[in-house]
C-alpha cells in the first residue's frame, strides 16, 4: 500500500499552500508572523508552510529570536512523537474501506472515471488505491503532485521547529491526530471534493509561485484572495466544507491561544498560514478579543 506522508494541518483549500522556494534570500523574507499582545502575556504567531524544500532555510532572524525566546512550542498536531506505525494503522483504520468495498461504491460513476483517468495519464495501477476512502485519496494524490514539484513536509517549517525544540522546550498541541484524521477523513461532499482537487493540479505551478511571492511579502490580502475568495467563488457548494475545515477550527485554536495569553509564559505557535486570514481566520478573531496584533 502507498505510504502517505501525512501533513494533517493542510487539507482541501489549504492543501493549495504550495510553497516551492529556490531562493538563498529567505533570511530577508517577511514571512508570515504576528506579536499577540495581552494583559498578562505575548505570544508569536507564525504561518507555517506544510510543504517546502531546504532552500526555504534558514529563516529570518526575526522568527529564529521569537522561537528563541519562548518558553514553550504550540503546533496543531506533534505526530513525531506518535509511532509511525501507530499513525500508519490510524490511517489504515480510518482512511481506507474494508472488506469488499471499494472507492467506487462511494462516488458517481463520472467521477470514478475522472479518477481512473488521472491513474491512466500518469500510468499509476489504480488498483493501488481502491481500498481509499475520498479523503485519504486527496491527501494521497496532493502528496505525489507536491513531491514531484521537489516538496516535501519533511521541509515543512512546523516541522522544523518541532525538531528544534525537541527536548529543549515544552511541546503543546492546538489539536489532537485522532480529531484530524477524523475532520480528515470524514467528508460530507466526496464527489465535489476529488473533482475539484482533480481540477486543481493543473494550476500548482502557477499559484505556487504567487503563494511564494504572499508568504514572502507578508501579503495577507493576497494569500486570502488565492485561499479562500478565489476557491470559494468557483466552488461556492464547498462553503460548508470550508466551514467545517477550516472556520470552525479556527474558533478552536484562538480559545486555546487566548488561554495561553493568560497564563503569563512565553509561547511560539505554528499554524498553517491559511488559518491566519480572512474575516474569521485567527488573526481576525484576536483582534475582535481585544488583543493586540501586530505583524513583524
Amino acid at each position: 500500500m502507498f505510504k502517505l506522508k501525512p501533513s494533517f494541518g493542510n487539507f482541501f483549500f489549504l492543501l493549495l499552500l504550495l510553497f516551492l522556494s529556490n531562493t538563498s534570500q529567505a533570511q530577508q523574507d517577511k514571512g508570515f508572523i504576528w506579536e499577540v499582545s495581552g494583559v498578562s502575556g505575548k505570544v508569536h504567531l507564525l504561518g507555517s508552510l506544510h510543504f517546502a524544500n531546504a532552500n526555504f532555510y534558514p529563516l529570518r532572524k526575526e522568527i529564529q529570536q521569537a522561537f528563541l525566546k519562548s518558553n514553550n512550542l504550540v503546533v496543531e498536531v506533534d505526530v513525531n512523537k506518535i509511532d509511525p506505525q501507530t499513525v500508519q494503522r490510524l490511517l489504515i483504520e480510518k482512511g481506507t474501506y474494508s472488506s469488499f468495498d471499494t472507492l467506487e461504491n462511494h462516488v458517481s460513476a463520472k467521477t470514478y472515471q475522472r479518477i481512473l483517468q488521472y491513474f491512466q495519464q500518469r500510468n499509476i495501477p489504480p488498483t493501488l488505491f481502491d481500498k481509499y476512502k475520498p479523503g485519504m485519496l486527496v491527501m494521497a494524490l496532493t502528496s505525489m503532485e507536491l513531491e514531484k514539484m521537489g516538496m516535501s513536509p519533511d521541509f515543512g517549517i512546523d516541522l522544523y521547529f518541532t525538531e528544534q525544540a525537541r527536548g529543549k522546550k515544552q511541546i503543546l498541541e492546538l489539536e489532537t491526530l485522532n480529531d484530524q484524521l477524523d475532520l480528515l477523513l470524514n467528508l460530507d461532499d466526496s464527489d465535489q471534493l476529488l473533482m475539484q482537487t482533480l481540477d486543481e493540479f493543473k494550476d500548482y505551478p502557477k499559484l505556487t509561485r504567487t503563494l511564494i511571492k504572499a508568504w514572502k511579502t507578508g501579503d495577507t490580502k493576497l494569500l486570502k484572495r488565492l485561499l479562500i475568495d478565489k476557491p470559494l467563488q468557483e466552488y461556492p457548494e464547498s462553503k460548508s466544507t470550508f466551514d467545517k475545515m477550516i472556520t470552525r477550527r479556527n474558533y478552536q485554536m484562538v480559545a486555546k491561544i487566548t488561554d495561553y495569553l493568560k497564563t503569563g509564559d512565553s509561547y511560539f505557535i505554528v499554524v498553517g498560514a491559511g488559518h491566519m486570514v480572512g474575516k474569521q481566520g485567527i488573526i481576525d478573531l484576536l483582534e475582535q478579543n481585544g488583543f493586540q496584533v501586530n505583524q513583524l
